[in-house]
């Protein structure tokens, strides 16, 4: 999966060079998706140093200029994936339609998702790692909040029904997401990716005022 097609936007880790010339990025950038294919394909453990240097034909000495060490590598690959997906701006104007876009996000195009493969290898990891623990409960706050705020604007303009509190609201819609997501990993084939984007759909739909388009109507027709 290409590395902006996920969930929340964030700030480029502080553990990636700040302020890089396009061309070093790009190489960071690079260096970050053969990350992703190698833990989707092995898993986190079996990650060296030397291995992301010989699958992406870049020195072990220009790993180490950017990411000092594996676990600010694996990290940094983490926080530099979450971006806004390419079409954000097709939801421009609409924040349900853009916490639509977001929520569905959660649904894995294939059972061979490289991005979402490399996620479920670093929450399994983080849970014996206590730096990678504490950055994943960082980024799930900053998702909260995120949410939380599409929430805020969604009512604001009319289209999300007044009586939500939107932390409550942005809480339930994460934690439905994410419980959506395991059971694509434990049953990884079309059908549940299908139940998955109805769930999804449905419970959007019910956070809509009265008289706003569900699903299928102008808040998701581009997707």
């Amino acid at each position: 999966m290409a590395t902006t097609k996920l969930i929340a936007p964030a700030a480029r880790s502080s553990r990636v060079t700040q302020n890089a010339r396009p061309a070093t990025q790009r190489q960071q950038d690079y260096l970050l998706g053969v990350v992703y294919d190698l833990i989707s394909e092995h898993g986190i453990d079996a990650l060296t140093m030397r291995q992301v240097a010989e699958a992406s034909n870049v020195s072990t000495g220009t790993i180490n200029y950017h990411f000092q060490n594996k676990e600010n590598l694996v990290i940094s690959a983490l926080e530099a994936a979450y971006q806004l997906p390419r079409d954000w701006e097709s939801c421009s104007g609409s924040p349900a339609a853009q916490l639509r876009r977001i929520a569905l996000s959660y649904v894995l195009r294939a059972s061979s998702d490289r991005w979402w493969r490399f996620w479920i290898n670093y929450l399994a990891a983080s849970t014996r790692h206590e730096e990678m623990q504490a950055h994943q409960e960082t980024r799930f706050d900053k998702q909260l909040a995120f949410w939380s705020n599409l929430v805020v604007e969604g009512v604001a303009k009319g289209e999300l029904r007044k009586s939500l509190d939107p932390t409550d609201t942005a809480r339930e819609l994460l934690i439905l997401v994410h419980g959506l997501l395991s059971v694509q990993f434990i049953k990884p084939d079309a059908k549940t990716r299908s139940f998955a984007r109805e769930r999804i759909n449905k419970a959007v739909d019910a956070l809509l005022r009265e008289g706003v388009h569900k699903t299928g109507g102008p808040l998701e027709r581009r997707f």
